[in-house]
């Protein structure tokens, strides 16, 4: 069996200790990983927010990321394929920017 970049959309909060803990609520990031399959695609997802102090809250979706996708705008959708070809080359899971949802006071 091949191993494929699988990407996943997360919703996250900070963990005591995080940068973020305390100002800020959560958000959201999408995440890049190679994998065999959505377990193993999870397992590395899941370690990697383990490692910065992050809980995801809510996996929007886990799956094979198609080439072919296209985005809003051509910046877009070269973006999204640049952290797929890094994910691919390095077999490291990669992460987009955070966007993050501040505390309501």
């Amino acid at each position: 069996m091949e191993r494929k970049v699988f990407w996943s959309s997360i919703e996250y909060s900070y963990l005591k200790g995080s940068e973020g803990f305390g100002n800020l609520k959560g958000g959201f990031v999408y995440v890049f990983t190679k994998a065999y399959d959505v377990k193993e695609a999870l397992a590395n997802i899941l370690e990697e927010f383990k490692g910065i102090n992050l809980e995801p809250n809510e996996i929007e979706f886990i799956k094979p990321y198609e080439t072919e996708l296209g985005w809003e705008t051509p910046e877009q959708t070269n973006h999204y394929l640049s952290l797929y070809n890094e994910s691919d080359s390095s077999n490291e899971t990669i992460f987009d920017a955070f966007y993050a949802y501040e505390n309501e006071e």
